[in-house]
């Protein structure tokens, strides 16, 4: 061996339980297997040495494991064993044991054998990982309630090995599988189904019943269902009636009551479980549904005929008849019947007569106008007061009325009619001092006052006045509210209603309400509750108190009694009694004129007299002395007249300095203390016209007014006026005093007062007529009464003409030369209040003649208009020009005024074309149209930029166009231009330019250039260049033509309208070789061909259209009226509702709106009896009518000739007169006779006797015979007639058949049976 070979220690497998062993130099590792350890690995580590197995399980080594022998009940987290299967009996089990090296295999000992644990899961389909991956330490306890092993809700309790369960009640068994059978006993009653429950039970109460929108509810044992029966065991019956389901008056009936089974009322013949749920509702006529909540709409058939408005009630239908379109007037239940009630009435006074047809009996009703009464309106109802006093009533407690249906109604009632002027007056009063009601007119507006209990309650109608003289109708409710109405045009509907609620309701009805007074009360104490405390003075009608009719006739009359019957009305201001603008006020008794200033009297027919100052420039001045004290706080008022510019009008001084002085300055009115604190009144006052100024002095501050014009002047602090201070008008006793105000006073001034008190210039010369207390007389120097002007016009000496010469030159007699006033040139003057006037020649004008009027010499030839200009005129006219050489002007180097606009008018259809241009050097002006627009340019001045404007719209149309040009500032070298075109409103033009003053440098201005057209007025700076050139004018300013070419006067191109091409009336109009329609009314195109659809803005409101020519024609619809159908026609203006009704007008209909105690067909008839009547209790029909008990009362079924509604009234068949030619009608019952005249015979006298038979005529012997034969037939024929002649027979009209009942039922009045 050699020494470098390494021996190897591992050959001898020194490494024990299968360690690996390690070579190294002499020596060796061994590397040990889990589970041993030591050098060689020979040692076994004990794993139970740390006594892994708790709850008392024995620990067994293993090579590298430990295995852990658990006691019953335990399992460990690794490897562990697990309770046996349910049918595993645990007694039998010692021990399980799991080896994990064996995988599944398991052994388990018994006390009676060693069993294989894995065969056995696997007979019994178990999961042996289900015991055996559990672990090895034993410390867990095994939940054998784990799996959830009782059913049923019941409780599992785990115990060490096995489990036990405890049932929920209602179940039984090891496991709680069996349920416990509480139905067995069949508690559940009336056919009920039990359903079982957890240790309970329920009961199916059935039938359910539903109701339509209603939820079905589940019956559970609390009974909460919709069903026969309710309760635990459905013990109890449902009333389902307890709600009252059953609507409108409907009865109820319970479908589980078993009594109405077999009686009718939709019950069936015998009682089932299966229909005691619910209940049946029998309705009330008119209504339908499961509860009766349908209204039946019994105007779905459309009952109503000829047009009617039907509207639904309640078991019944109206009929709203339409107004008659034909003079027929259908009434009756379906407005099929026609109304002939009026065709012979008694109705006086102008009253309507309104046709009625009840229980089939043709009658009327008389409406009365206002002012009549009873059923003929025969009786009047209008009374007056003409002087101060009242009418008392004492109004009986009972008036067929008890105090239960006073309270339950109304309280007190007053309804009237009245008219007055009076603003202030008392209509009526009931009551004493404490309690009261009352009705007044306060300020014009109807105030109405209550007062009962201590409680006051007060309605106004504000801001309508019922003062005007007019009739006017009001009416007064106590009920559980206060009510005033009032019928005015000017309230919504026509009638304005204010209410006040009755503090506790209505009561009672007091006592002291039974006392009335009408027009004033007795005493004062009584007045002082009223606004007015006046008595009415006026007229009254239709006076009700409590729904009883006051008649004048009724009212006592004394010789002292104010009342009068009637109403006798003097219109006093209809006569205009008041004079100068005065205000008529009626009094009713008398009038009163209210006077504006300066004029007073009964007529305001006396003038305050005015006093001229400076007449003929005289210095004039009046003077008075205060005689009261004014103190600080005064106003001082005049009428002033004046075209003097400045001028005293009033100073008061102290006796020493000036206090206050007011004059006028350049044309305004001065208040002042001093010289030198003043205020002014911006007014101008020196224009000649009268004005009425009023300076008012309050607090230190001056208030002016004038022409109903006020404004606050400024402040001035004024000394108080008193006693003995002096007051100087129009002027100053000195001459050099008056001066510092403007000097003396020029003018008229009249009605001077302070603090309303005149200052009287003159004394009164009126005779009987008092004027109201003046302050003083004063004392007037040079002061003219009246208001007169100098005499402007007076002819003034102008110079001396000599008469007589003498030898040397001498003159020995000087006569006086005259002018004819201020007016020239043979004027006549006319003096205008301190100023002239001058009536001209007719070829002179101005102010003073001085202007002559050239055209009025009739200097232009024909076609030509001539206009005065400056000192001359000119010719003008329209010119035409067809496209040839131009025209051109110049100055006449005359020409003075500034060139700043320019003037011309034009017409052509050219395109393109100048219009007028003129240049020099850089100053340039040109007019042309441009692509058929306007094109302005001007260059001047010493603006470089100059101004340019192009028109938005197209001027070659044939069509005349002005064009104005103007300077916005012509003062400046350089300035913007205006342009004016046509219609349109001024335009700035963008830029600047001067003026056109190149043009009067001799400059030619070139009109027409290539122009096909027409030219009218062109004028530069005002002046005109005429076409006219061959005529010289006199005014030094002109443009002259400098062309020789001859102007065309006149506008004339082809004659486009001789043809007339314009259709239907329209006019043609010339556009220079064309021509444009200009249409009449109705009608449009360009040669005005068609008609324009007037109907296309759909002007009929409530209508169909009709087109025509410039009009339409609206085919309303029923209930509408007008042009445009728009106007709802007021149906309430043809009927009035009665018994205090209110008309309430609709489309085509109305309504009316009835106290509690009638009903809605027009408030004319009391309600139906309830409870109603019964046949043969309460209710009997007369002549042999058969009675009918319905479910509203009893109604009777006449025998024919007879009706009503107890068969009371026999029907008059001779209504109206069925018999013809002047037969009399005789009635009976169910048939009438007519009684001919001798020439007529025949049922109704419409056979013509003289008629009956041909003449005789000559015939031969067969003719005779047969004639014979004719008169024998004829004679039987007649004593057959004779047994019916002139008398209807109902056995008679069967045998007829239906010729003679259309003659019995429509009964047509002579007229219509005459055709």
């Amino acid at each position: 061996m050699k020494v470098s070979d390494n021996i190897d220690e591992c050959a001898s497998n020194p490494c024990q339980n299968g360690a690996i062993c390690l070579d190294r130099v002499n020596e060796y590792n061994c590397f040990c297997v889990p589970g041993f350890q030591g050098n060689r690995c020979e040692i076994d580590i004990n794993e139970c040495a740390s006594r892994p197995c708790k709850n008392n399980g024995t620990c067994l080594n293993e090579m590298d494991r430990y295995l852990c022998k658990c006691v019953p009940g335990y399992t460990g987290t690794f490897h562990s064993c697990v309770l046996p299967p349910l049918w595993w009996n645990t007694a039998a089990m010692q021990n399980i044991t799991c080896n994990p090296n064996q995988g599944e295999h398991c052994a388990a000992e018994s006390k009676y054998q060693r069993l294989n644990l894995a065969t056995t899961l696997q007979v019994h389909n178990m999961d042996v990982s289900l015991f055996c991956n559990k672990g090895v330490n034993c410390d867990v306890e095994i939940d054998e309630c784990d799996s959830g092993p009782c059913q049923n809700r019941g409780t599992c309790t785990d115990h060490i090995g096995f489990y036990t369960c405890t049932c929920a009640p209602g179940f039984e068994g090891e496991h709680c599988e069996l349920d416990i059978l509480e139905c067995a006993s069949q508690p559940c009653l009336n056919n009920a189904t039990c359903l079982e429950g957890v240790k309970n039970y329920s009961c199916a109460c059935w039938p359910v019943f539903c109701l339509p929108s209603k939820e079905v509810l589940c019956c559970a044992s609390s009974g909460v269902c919709l069903a026969g029966y309710t309760g635990q065991r459905c013990e109890e019956d449902v009333d389902e009636c307890a709600t009252d389901p059953c609507h409108n008056g409907g009865v109820c009936f319970e479908r589980s009551n078993q009594t109405y089974y077999g009686t009718g009322h939709d019950f069936l013949s015998e009682f089932s479980y299966s229909q005691a749920a619910g209940f049946l509702c029998w309705c009330q006529p008119g209504f339908s549904g499961v509860e009766c909540a349908v209204n039946i709409d019994e105007c779905k058939n459309d009952p109503c005929e000829n047009g009617a408005t039907c509207k639904d009630a309640i078991a019944d239908y109206f009929c709203y008849c339409a107004p008659s379109q034909d003079g027929i007037i259908w009434g009756g239940k379906n407005c099929s019947v026609e109304l002939t009630g009026c065709q012979m009435h008694a109705c006086q006074n102008e009253a309507l007569c309104i046709p009625t047809y009840q229980a089939e009996t043709h009658g009327h009703v008389c409406q009365c106008q206002p002012g009549f009464y009873d059923a003929k309106c025969s009786t009047p109802t209008t009374f007056s007061f003409s002087s101060q006093g009242y009418i008392f009533i004492d109004m009986p407690m009972n008036n067929n009325r008890s105090r239960k249906d006073v309270a339950e109604d109304y309280l007190a009632m007053v309804s009237l009619r009245f008219r007055t002027t009076l603003p202030d007056a008392i209509l009526f009063y009931r009551g004493n001092e404490a309690e009261y009601l009352f009705l007044e007119l306060s300020d014009g507006m109807l105030h109405l006052g209550l007062r009962r209990d201590d409680a006051e309650s007060s309605l106004l109608l504000k801001r309508l006045r019922v003062d005007d003289g007019q009739w006017h109708k009001a009416e007064v409710l106590l009920q559980d509210s206060l009510q005033l109405k009032l019928w005015h045009k000017a309230c919504d509907t026509g009638v304005c209603l204010q209410d006040f609620p009755i503090r506790d309701g209505v009561a009672s009805l007091s006592l002291a309400f039974l006392k009335t007074y009408i027009g004033g009360v007795d005493g004062d104490l009584t007045a002082n509750n009223t606004w007015s405390r006046e008595s009415f003075i006026g007229c009254l009608e239709d006076l009700e108190i409590d729904y009883q009719a006051i008649l004048p006739l009724d009212i006592p009359h004394r010789e002292s009694s104010p009342v009068e019957l009637g109403c006798n009305r003097t219109e006093w201001c209809h006569s205009q009694p008041c004079s100068q603008r005065g205000l008529c006020v009626d009094l009713w008794a008398t009038f009163r004129c209210d006077c504006t200033r300066p004029y007073e009297g009964q007529t305001c027919s006396h003038e305050y007299p005015a006093g001229t100052f400076g007449l003929e420039d005289s210095s004039s001045f009046a003077s008075f002395t205060i005689a009261d004290n004014p103190g600080a706080n005064f106003n001082i008022s005049f009428f002033i007249r004046t075209l003097k510019l400045s001028g005293l009008v009033l100073q008061i001084s102290n006796g020493t300095d000036p206090c206050l002085t007011v004059y006028l300055k350049s044309g305004q009115l001065q208040i002042a203390t001093s010289s030198a604190n003043a205020v002014t009144f911006s007014e101008n006052l020196a224009d000649g016209r009268r004005y009425l100024v009023t300076l008012t002095f309050q607090g230190g501050r001056v208030h002016a007014s004038h022409s109903d014009r006020d404004v606050e002047v400024g402040q001035l602090a004024v000394l108080p006026l008193v006693a003995g201070f002096e007051v100087y008008v129009g002027g100053l006793p000195h001459q050099d005093h008056v001066s510092t105000w403007g000097g003396y006073f020029k003018g008229c001034l009249q009605d001077f007062q302070l603090n309303n008190r005149r200052m009287e210039f003159f004394p009164t010369q009126a005779e009987n007529y008092n004027l109201p207390q003046k302050v003083y007389v004063g004392q007037t120097t040079n002061l003219a009464p009246g208001c007169i002007s100098d005499d402007t016009c007076k002819v003034e000496t102008l110079t001396a003409l000599c008469t007589v010469h003498g030898a040397k030159g001498g003159c020995y007699d000087v006569s006086p030369v005259f002018q004819s006033g201020p007016c020239h040139n043979g004027g006549t003057c006319a003096i205008t209040w301190n100023d002239f006037s001058c009536s001209c020649p007719a070829n002179f004008t101005g102010n003073t003649c001085e202007e002559r009027v050239w055209c009025a010499s009739d200097l232009c030839p024909k076609a030509t208009s001539c206009v005065d200009v400056p000192a001359g005129y000119v010719c003008l006219a329209n010119a035409t020009f067809h496209g040839n050489a131009a025209f051109e002007f110049t100055t006449n180097a005359s020409v003075t005024r500034a060139l700043n606009s320019l003037h011309l008018d034009f017409k052509t259809r050219d395109e393109d074309a100048i219009l007028l241009w003129a240049t020099e050097e850089v100053d340039s002006l040109q007019i042309a149209i441009q692509n058929s627009t306007l094109l302005v340019d001007i260059r001047s001045g010493n603006s470089i930029e100059g101004v340019s404007f192009l028109s938005q719209t197209p001027i070659a149309d044939g069509s005349w166009h002005s064009l104005s040009l103007s300077m916005e500032e012509p003062s400046v070298l350089s300035s913007r231009w205006l342009v004016h075109l046509d219609g349109s409103v001024n335009m700035t033009l963008q830029g600047n330019a001067g003026n056109l003053d190149f043009l009067k440098n001799n400059v030619l201005i070139v009109l027409a250039e290539n122009f096909t057209g027409c030219l009218g007025h062109v004028n530069i700076g005002g002046v005109y260049l005429p076409f006219t050139g061959q005529l010289s004018y006199p005014q030094p300013e002109q443009f002259l033509q400098s062309s020789r070419g001859h102007i065309q006067l006149g506008c004339t191109g082809a004659d486009v309208c001789a043809s007339s091409p314009c259709l239907n009336a329209g006019t043609c109009e010339d556009l220079f070789n064309s021509f444009q329609c200009a249409c009449s009314v109705g009608w449009e195109g360009p040669l005005c061909e068609s008609n324009i659809d007037d109907c296309k803005s759909s002007p009929c409101v409530h209508g169909d259209c009709v087109d025509s020519v410039a009009d339409f024609q609206c085919d309303c619809f029923r209930g509408y009226i007008g042009k445009k159908c728009n106007i709802n026609v007021d149906d309430c203006m043809r009927h009035q509702c009665l018994n205090g009704g209110t008309c309430v007008d609709g489309v085509y209909s109305y309504s009316c709106k009835c106290p509690a105690h009638f009903n809605v067909c027009g408030c004319g008839f009391a309600r139906l009896p309830f409870p109603p009547q019964q046949c043969g209790k309460n209710f009997t029909c007369l002549n042999g009518g058969k009675c009918t008990s319905g479910t509203w009362g009893a109604n009777c079924t006449c025998k024919p000739g007879f009706t009503g509604r107890k068969c009371q009234i026999n029907i008059n068949e001779c209504e109206p007169n069925p018999c013809q030619n002047g037969g009399t009608c005789q009635d009976s019952v169910n048939k009438y006779q007519c009684v001919c005249s001798a020439s007529y015979t025949g049922e109704r006298c419409d056979v013509d006797v003289s008629r009956s038979f041909p003449p005789l005529i000559t015939v031969g012997a067969a003719g005779a015979t047969l004639l014979f034969a004719l008169v024998a037939a004829s004679v039987i024929a007649m004593k057959k007639r004779r047994a019916t002649q002139g008398t209807y027979s109902p056995s008679r009209q069967e045998k007829d058949g239906a010729r003679v009942e259309l003659w019995n039922v429509i009964k047509l009045p002579p007229t219509e049976r005459l055709i």
